[in-house]
């Protein structure tokens, strides 16, 4: 832990430095190759559900082929940043290699995110403007030998993030208070760090647009000024700040808009919850008020643009209270005059009833009557975390690891998902058209060069295993029991191949078959959704 502060720190002093050769490697690309991407294609406008299955693996792949393009160029501006780090990060392999550990878990974790950290800093030079041309003069089909040879790089350094257990989960049955301590401070110093990843992200937007990137439905995003902070009725935090927290087109021809953030008390440090409700909030004079109510885990959420003239605003709670509090005042130069009004309350306790907008002379300048609104942690709530479950893990047939986990829930059942961590990766719901009580399944599959299908779902009653028809014969499904509190109807169940199978066959308690479904129609097309994708 002390090595970890050493090397963050050190990496912090260095950050003026890293960010002006980072900024001379994009002005030197920005000269070299202006335009060499100008004739991208744009996306299709036909409905995604339109296009041949061919067609959409051809989709995929130009995807995957600007992605890697696109993770080519941010490499590409910060190779020279990264050259700086090598001597920390050899400092710090150095170091934590003396050490010795009785938890062998801990040494394999640590020896493989010490390799990681050294070969990020050890990326090869990179020649970008000549492979997004060849990228280009092959009419966007194929990416250069060397562009491959960097995704693939990409994609087993992912794979390899993706399959390594957190090294801090494993020391922290060992810390003292002293220890957690020096954590807050690396931490700390890492959270510096992150504050320049703002002014990455412009030079790297203005740098796609020189090289050719079409634009996105996003426009490059403006800098934030923080206009005022307060504490809510529930005890939460928030910020309002100029600008927006979003995509600007969510707008619609709004050009005044300003943002809220909260902050809700949950572990050190706090979890910063963006958004809420109608966030960016416009600042427009709109024709009619109507205040924002969103409600989360049993926290309802208050908020609204108000006019200049208001200065506080009191909400009246069902149970009688009261609850006054100041506005944030929105000045010209950020989008003003104008002001923001943001309330959170414990839902469980009350709900808002009246909002009252109260002039400088304390005077009632608005009363607006709140619509019904109970919010009330539900028991999936209260039982089910809000963070990612993992249900099963496993490997490919060519060993690239997977792992299936919930995500919440969706009308009552938990939302699940298939992840290998690795490109390609295309994720299909080919949800089965069988009555309620069959066996809805899911689909991840990968094509070359890394071919595989990852069948899962959750199996109601009466069903107790599934079976599915391969060219080697029947091959049962994985069954995993789920916890309660998950609330689903039945155990996961999965399996993985190399192709899709040709026949699901669910089976009863008695060995029976309660359904049957042929697959080879969807077998038909990922092998045509796998053609398209394959380069020409």
């Amino acid at each position: 832990m002390l090595a970890q502060y050493k090397l963050a720190t050190r990496v912090l002093h260095e950050t003026a430095m890293v960010r002006s050769v980072e900024n001379a490697a994009a002005a030197q690309i920005a000269h070299e190759c202006r335009g060499v991407l100008s004739g991208m294609p744009q996306p299709p406008l036909i409905s995604l559900a339109a296009r041949t299955p061919r067609a959409k693996g051809e989709d995929a792949r130009f995807t995957h082929q600007q992605q890697a393009i696109e993770a080519e160029l941010a490499a590409a501006i910060a190779r020279p940043g990264k050259t700086l780090d090598r001597l920390a990060e050899k400092a710090y392999a150095a170091e934590v290699h003396q050490l010795s550990w009785s938890n062998p878990a801990i040494a394999s974790s640590l020896q493989a995110a010490v390799a990681a950290g050294l070969e990020d800093v050890s990326t090869p030079a990179l020649s970008f403007c000549a492979d997004a041309r060849a990228w280009t003069q092959s009419g966007y089909l194929a990416l250069s030998a060397a562009s491959r040879e960097f995704d693939a790089s990409r994609e087993a350094r992912e794979s390899a993030a993706h399959e390594e257990v957190s090294l801090g989960t494993l020391l922290e049955p060992y810390e003292s208070a002293a220890d957690r301590a020096l954590i807050r401070k690396t931490r700390a110093a890492e959270n510096k760090l992150l504050a320049g990843v703002f002014a990455d992200l412009q030079v790297g937007l203005r740098l796609d647009r020189i090289v050719g990137f079409p634009p996105t439905a996003t426009k490059e995003p403006r800098k934030q000024t923080v206009l005022g902070r307060g504490r809510t009725g529930a005890g939460t935090r928030f910020q309002v700040s100029s600008g927006t927290s979003g995509p600007l087109g969510s707008l619609g021809s709004c050009r005044r808009s300003a943002s809220v953030s909260y902050s809700r008390l949950g572990g050190s440090p706090e979890v910063l919850i963006m958004g809420g409700p109608d966030n960016p909030i416009c600042l427009s004079p709109p024709q009619e008020r109507h205040p924002a109510l969103f409600c989360e885990a049993g926290i309802e959420t208050i908020q609204t643009a108000v006019p200049r003239s208001v200065r506080s605003v009191r909400l009246l709670l069902a149970d009688g209270h009261a609850i006054d509090s100041r506005v944030i005042r929105i000045p010209p130069r950020d989008g003003g005059p104008a002001g923001i009004y943001a309330q959170e309350i414990q839902g469980d306790t009350s709900h808002a009833v009246t909002l009252i907008e109260l002039n400088a002379s304390n005077e009632v300048a608005l009363t607006l009557n709140l619509p019904r609104y109970r919010c009330v942690k539900s028991r999936e709530q209260q039982e089910l975390p809000i963070d990612v479950v993992e249900l099963a893990t496993g490997s490919t047939p060519e060993g690239q690891p997977f792992s299936i986990s919930a995500f919440g829930q969706i009308d009552g059942e938990p939302f699940l998902s298939a992840d290998t961590g690795v490109n390609p990766e295309i994720h299909e719901l080919a949800l089965g058209l069988q009555a309620p009580k069959a066996f809805p399944w899911s689909l991840s599959i990968g094509c070359a060069p890394h071919p595989y299908a990852i069948l899962y779902g959750l199996l109601a009653p009466p069903g107790e295993s599934v079976t599915a028809l391969t060219p080697q014969g029947a091959v049962a499904l994985n069954v995993v029991p789920l916890a309660p509190r998950l609330h689903a109807k039945g155990p996961l169940v999965y399996g993985v191949f190399s192709a899709l199978p040709t026949e699901l066959t669910v089976l009863g308690p008695n060995g029976s078959t309660v359904y049957a479904e042929n697959l080879q129609a969807q077998a038909a097309n990922v092998a045509q959704f796998c053609e398209g994708y394959a380069e020409p």
